[in-house]
């Protein structure tokens, strides 16, 4: 019984470790300065950048305005080479300019071009009931109001559901029922999007992908239901959706395909355009996205450094490119020396709590045949052959994890 509770108390002392010692490492070894806030200048045509540094003498932090090429600016300099993002306060100090790259600017034609679109793993491995409210696109009143009831997708087509006594709305459901069979409406849908808040400025309803990869744009319009299917080429299997609703309408929404590209659905026409950027996968990597009139500033972060990509924003081609390494990349880099895994119970690409194994890293070996020279050296007496052999196959594996518990209750 007494080799029992030794050997569950090895096993589980193992695992503890595995969580502990990094986290502790990481607590204390990992920098955690951020990258500086970037943004495309179309002024200087060249990455702009603001870096928080050391506190000053009055206990606030220095700030510093540069570029890619190293020129240095003031807080006025820097307002006036991205006049689209600091435009209110060109506005106040009276310095916003007439035109822009030869186009006539204003505030309003300026605040209504511009957009930030982000998107994080955490939001997209979340799971949602697959309820959705439908509003009225066209309301007769300013505010967009919450409908009393909501959509699902059910084998046989659309149902909707009175979230107030829980029935299902048969009159309803059937008038939306018939434009799905007369469009070819094939479910269950692969993917659906749309943004289910009263708290935009219009409301262009759900796309959605149903069972034969065929994009459609669903909304509802003066009571009536207004289903179109979007035409795009046959090879593009969409796997994820983000409907944008932005004040310039331009668009209706970005979309990615399982060979992680990024398009964008333009409005009016439902022009499926690609975007010139690196791959992003939804589902591992995040992205920002600062849009003005001229340019997109496109930020994406995954395991490697942080790509920034300046797109122009008619054209949706790449300007110009920059990578930024991460600050804790060395950090990282040497603690695969240290851990041979790494065990953790949250992660940044959802948000669940749960054990999962991470960093799994054979660069770690080294390390653990030193750590299994030692047990070898200082702890070989007092154990059988069979026992010896399993607890150098564990050191082996588990370096540093498995030697600290052996350590403790050594024969």
């Amino acid at each position: 019984m007494f080799r029992f509770y030794k050997t569950l108390f090895i096993v589980l002392s193992i695992f503890i470790l595995m969580w502990l010692l990094p986290w502790l490492f990481n607590l204390f070894m990992v920098s955690r300065s951020s990258a500086p806030f970037t943004l495309y200048s179309e002024i200087i045509g060249d990455f702009a950048m603001l870096q928080t540094g050391e506190v000053n003498e009055k206990g606030k932090p220095k700030i510093n305005y540069t570029d890619r090429r190293g020129n240095n600016y003031t807080e006025a300099q820097f307002d006036s080479i991205l006049p689209t993002f600091y435009y209110r306060q060109l506005v106040t100090d009276n310095r916003l300019p007439d035109t822009i790259l030869g186009q006539h600017v204003t505030a309003q034609t300026i605040k209504k071009g511009n957009f930030i679109f982000r998107s994080r793993p955490s939001e997209i491995n979340a799971r949602f009931a697959p309820l959705y409210p439908l509003l009225e696109s066209r309301s007769k009143r300013v505010d967009l109001e919450m409908p009393d009831d909501v959509f699902r997708f059910i084998k046989r087509g659309i149902e909707f559901i009175d979230m107030e006594t829980n029935s299902v709305n048969k009159e309803k459901s059937m008038l939306f029922q018939n434009v799905f069979e007369q469009k070819n409406v094939v479910l269950p849908a692969k993917h659906i999007a749309g943004n289910p808040t009263n708290r935009k400025e219009y409301d262009e309803g759900y796309f959605f992908v149903d069972a034969q990869n065929r994009l459609f744009h669903l909304k509802q319009m003066q009571g009536r239901p207004f289903l179109r299917l979007v035409e795009m080429d046959a090879n593009v299997e969409i796997s994820h959706i983000f409907v944008t609703e932005y004040p310039s309408r331009r668009y209706f929404a970005f979309l990615t395909d399982v060979g992680h590209n990024f398009y964008v659905l333009t409005a009016p026409d439902y022009r499926l355009q690609k975007v010139a950027i690196p791959p992003f996968d939804a589902r591992k990597d995040e992205i920002t996205i600062f849009g003005n009139m001229f340019n997109w500033t496109v930020k994406q972060s995954a395991d490697s450094d942080e790509q920034y990509t300046a797109i122009d924003a008619h054209t949706l081609t790449t300007i110009d490119t920059m990578s930024i390494a991460k600050p804790e990349r060395s950090s990282t880099q040497i603690a695969a020396y240290l851990f041979p895994v790494q065990l953790r119970f949250t992660d940044s690409s959802d948000r669940y709590f749960m054990p999962r194994v991470k960093n799994v890293s054979p660069l770690a070996l080294p390390l653990n045949i030193l750590c299994l020279a030692l047990f070898l050296l200082f702890f070989r007496k007092g154990n059988y052959r069979t026992e010896l052999i399993l607890k150098s196959v564990a050191v082996t594996f588990f370096g540093v994890f498995a030697l600290v518990p052996l350590m403790l209750v050594r024969d």
